[in-house]
């Protein structure tokens, strides 16, 4: 990793904190490891979010794990709809291990050779919260059997 990469993640970082200071956001930061710990609340379960800004690949990297596990029989029905719902994405995605039952959402952003503004890290925030607001109780609801994957793909 060159002097000039991690000069210029550590730029980007800065836009980070000073986006989310514009936007009164509480969050933790880790300087050295360029890593935010924040949170948001939607209509129903709360979002954790985890954004990295990495030096090496010189990507920021947005990772919101989903506060619940999927029940093994329930499983191949989330993986359904997750690949429903990831077609339907326009930005981000659900990354789901079927074997474990964990999700979450992942939004990723390249900064090589690039400026990064307040609006992109905006964007990122905005789209992401959006994205996992809309989806995280039906994915819960369809792991508990509350729903079918029929009416998932019907009513998304």
């Amino acid at each position: 990793m060159t002097d000039e990469k991690l000069q210029h993640a550590k730029e980007v970082f800065k836009t980070l904190c000073a986006t989310l200071d514009s936007h009164d956001w509480h969050y933790e930061k880790d300087e050295e490891k360029l890593v935010i710990q924040c949170g948001a609340q939607g209509e129903d379960l709360p979002m954790k979010l985890t954004i990295n800004v990495d030096v090496k690949r010189q990507l920021i990297i947005l990772l919101s794990f989903l506060p619940f596990e999927i029940p093994e029989d329930k499983r191949l029905d989330v993986a359904i709809a997750t690949s429903i719902v990831n077609n339907r994405l326009v930005d981000g995605s659900f990354d789901y291990n079927v074997t474990n039952g964990h999700m979450y959402f992942r939004m990723t952003s390249s900064f090589i050779e690039s400026e990064i503004g307040n609006e992109m890290f905006t964007y990122m925030l905005m789209c992401s919260c959006r994205t996992i607001d809309d989806y995280n109780d039906k994915f819960f609801m369809l792991g508990k059997g509350m729903i079918t994957v029929e009416s998932f793909i019907k009513n998304d």
